[in-house]
């Protein structure tokens, strides 16, 4: 059985055993490169099938130890003094509070990211470098600063005047550029005029520009199970990917060249709306994940879905094993492969149906139920809570994401002033509804239950959902070969 199992399937369990290995390694790193290069020419050698496996597995796990070790975050001392620091601002400072919020990195664009605070008399903006005066202080203890550091951040910079920020000069970077671009699309969603609370709601769906959204909002959307909604992850870029292709159908592309021009155009959208978003490492991740499936269909190879989600996965593991520990990243592979594994099977369990516009509906409906499903034990553990009403709730709001989502990323790139009523009444009245179902879902009583599943339970309950997801694909894989052949 494990024989015929996709080859990823097999191999990105073997990466996650090996970054947890190495998160309790304190060997050094050229040892477990040694250790793993050795084993990897011997699996290579060894012409005895059964042992050069077994040297392969143990290959796998010790590159994905030695990766880890070598990845390993850190933090910054506790200063006694303020210093000086060379830094550049890499996102857009919003104010909360006497503090103007953002993200910068030392020593220039490529350095170590820091979390910068300034006080709202500092006059900062995206992309300055400049030096800085003031207090680097560490992260904070606990699984806030737990999750920063994993994401690369080496602590916060505190400055509490505006005689200790000296600005030298612009960055002209790629992810700065990104952001420019994605404040520049966000005054788009301002010439609407919509309300406070939707137009913030519009810009974190469609662009990921989040700072915008109040406290209360942001509470009844987390309370409903629909605040995944407000941060854009593969969800949201498969809804963009599957509009991009609906409407590339409609080219007058025929034969082969036809079908390799739909996939370029689909491939540049997805690099395109990536670009607009800022280039967080969220939209990053999903972009990846949906273009390798989009390469994968495009040449039509016979490689389970599955097997797709598990190589992009496991690559992106590989590349910065801390995304294992990142909420977003585990978000982002169980929805995205809840979605390719039930999608298919509930969609032939509701039948065919003459009207295309039903099964339309129908299958976004069933898109959000799948990733809703799939989801829900990490949900659970991470934030000691389950929405009973986002199950039924988010596969309907999910309706209006697309809405959302389609029509806003239309208005924004196109200069068609004349739509701007319609683009009014359509993104305006979706967002607008969305905000009134999720307000008052949230009001209800009943609406969630504080259940916190620990770890262990949480690992169970997924590793019975990957064995069974992975027979069904060995069994289908099987059935496949064999009708061919």
């Amino acid at each position: 059985m494990m024989r015929n199992t996709p080859p990823f399937m097999k191999i990105l369990p073997l990466v996650v055993v090996g970054i947890l290995l190495g998160g309790r390694l304190s060997v050094a790193p050229l040892w477990l490169v040694a250790i793993a290069a050795g084993l990897t020419i011997g699996a290579l050698c060894i012409r005895h099938k059964g042992i050069g496996e077994w040297y392969m597995v143990a290959a796998i796990v010790l590159w994905a130890s030695a990766i880890t070790v070598i990845r390993a975050p850190h933090s910054a001392e506790r200063p006694s003094a303020p210093t000086e620091h060379h830094l550049t601002i890499t996102t857009t400072p919003y104010t909360e509070g006497r503090w103007q919020r953002c993200e910068a990195s030392l020593g220039g664009s490529m350095g170590d990211k820091i979390l910068l605070r300034a006080d709202t008399l500092v006059e900062i903006s995206l992309g300055q470098n400049g030096s800085a005066w003031g207090y680097l202080n560490p992260l904070p203890e606990g699984s806030y600063g737990s999750l920063m550091a994993r994401r690369g951040f080496l602590g916060t910079l505190y400055i509490t005047s505006p005689s200790d920020w000296n600005p030298t000069g612009q960055a002209h970077t790629l992810g700065v550029a990104a952001r420019r671009v994605q404040h520049l699309l966000a005054t788009r969603i301002d010439s609407l005029h919509l309300g406070a609370d939707e137009s913030a709601v519009v810009k974190a769906m469609l662009l990921g520009e989040r700072s915008g959204i109040s406290s209360t909002l942001r509470q009844s959307y987390s309370r409903t199970g629909a605040s995944h909604l407000l941060a854009i992850s593969g969800l949201h870029v498969g809804i963009v990917a599957m509009v991009v292709w609906w409407l590339c159908w409609l080219l007058p592309l025929t034969g082969r060249h036809g079908h390799i021009v739909r996939n370029i155009l689909s491939l540049l959208v997805m690099v395109l709306y990536a670009f607009i978003t800022g280039l967080s490492p969220s939209v990053v991740r999903a972009t990846a994940m949906f273009m390798i499936a989009q390469m994968a269909l495009a040449y039509g190879t016979k490689i389970s879905s599955l097997n797709i989600i598990s190589a992009a996965a496991t690559m992106m593991l590989l590349v910065n094993p801390n995304n294992l520990y990142d909420i977003s990243f585990q978000l982002s592979v169980v929805a995205v492969a809840g979605i390719m594994a039930g999608y298919s099977p509930m969609m032939e369990f509701l039948g065919p149906t003459k009207h295309r516009w039903l099964r339309a509906l129908w299958s976004v409906v069933v898109i959000g139920l799948c990733s809703t499903l799939a989801t829900l034990p990490i949900v659970a553990h991470t934030f000691g809570v389950v929405s009973i009403v986002g199950i039924v709730l988010n596969p309907l709001v999910i309706v209006s994401a697309q809405i959302i989502v389609m029509c806003g990323l239309i208005w924004v790139t196109l200069p068609l002033g004349f739509l701007e009523p319609l683009a009014r009444v359509l993104i305006g009245g979706a967002a607008q509804l969305q905000n009134l179902v999720v307000s008052h879902t949230a009001s209800l009583p009943w609406v969630a239950v504080d259940v916190a599943p620990p770890a262990w339970l949480m690992a169970l309950i997924y590793g019975a959902m990957a064995t069974l997801l992975m027979v069904a694909a060995t069994r289908k894989d099987t059935k496949e070969w064999k009708t061919e052949n």
